[in-house]
């Protein structure tokens, strides 16, 4: 017999304080634990990824809001032990859940309530359905002014999914937390894992800035059996075939393909095109 489904409920930050203040043993408190990795810095390296130069730095809790204390101040984060990361990440998710208002003449002006609700619930640890996560995080970097290139490995998602075999030609997907075509240069780009559970800082002192090697690394991981999922560029097929056809990879033949294949083809020359530029800059 199968235990009963539990139910959770999303409650908000403020809520949660008031019931706090209402603990007979909120005086009460544990000694602080120390957070040391037993990793070695090989078993952390990003070079598999192709991403020389950069770790991963495991998220200790872990979860989209500590990820996002964490790139808000990497090295206060890294020092501090359990006690003082979950202070950081309580104030982190009031000021986000407060900050949603502001999502409300946006694209995602319609989803500002459930962001809202996401912010708590990844705070809680409630489990997600998985297009929360990036739902999750496009509302905070619209917010903060962040873009993100977040990775799901298909390991990863076989062991949580309890399934034993994949094509381990296929390594996962790439992912951004908006349109790549529509990123402004001035605002910082992070690596992370879809569902927040590393980040990818730099642990070398000639570690690339990730705009500069964004357009070279995204090529080079598609070949080694990563997906990216780049976005449709918007148009007419008339449209995208006019703009594709002065491109040197163009084929005649390619007229034949459908719509949706040749806007992804677009889109994609419009992210690695923008990140090119920046190259000059």
């Amino acid at each position: 017999m199968r235990p009963p489904i539990k139910q959770y409920q999303n409650v908000s930050i403020k809520e949660l304080l008031s019931y706090s203040s209402n603990n007979p043993n909120r005086n009460r408190t544990l000694d602080s634990i120390e957070i040391v990795s037993d990793k070695s810095s090989q078993e952390t390296s990003l070079d598999k990824f192709g991403l020389k130069g950069y770790s991963a730095f495991n998220l200790n809790p872990s979860g989209i809001m500590s990820l996002f204390a964490c790139i808000q101040d990497t090295s206060t984060y890294s020092l501090s032990n359990k006690g003082a990361r979950l202070q950081l990440i309580i104030e982190l998710t009031t000021g986000l859940q407060e900050q949603t208002d502001t999502l409300k003449n946006t694209a995602l002006g319609r989803k500002r309530r459930k962001i809202h609700d996401l912010i708590g619930a990844s705070y809680n640890g409630t489990a997600f359905e998985e297009k929360d996560y990036l739902e999750l995080f496009s509302g905070i970097s619209l917010m903060r002014d962040i873009h993100f290139v977040l990775m799901k490995s298909i390991v990863q998602d076989n062991i949580e999914n309890g399934e034993q075999q994949y094509d381990s030609a296929l390594k996962g997907e790439v992912v951004f937390s908006s349109d790549p075509s529509t990123w402004k240069q001035e605002n910082p780009i992070w690596v992370a894992d879809y569902r927040g559970h590393w980040v990818a800082v730099p642990s070398d002192k000639q570690a690339a800035d990730i705009h500069k090697i964004l357009a070279t690394w995204l090529s080079t991981i598609e070949q080694t059996g990563w997906v990216v999922q780049w976005p449709e560029a918007d148009g007419t097929k008339t449209e995208i075939v006019e703009q594709l056809s002065v491109l040197p990879t163009w084929q005649i033949t390619d007229k034949k393909l459908v719509k949706e294949v040749l806007a992804v083809r677009l889109g994609r020359a419009n992210c690695i095109k923008l990140f090119t530029k920046w190259l000059q800059e």
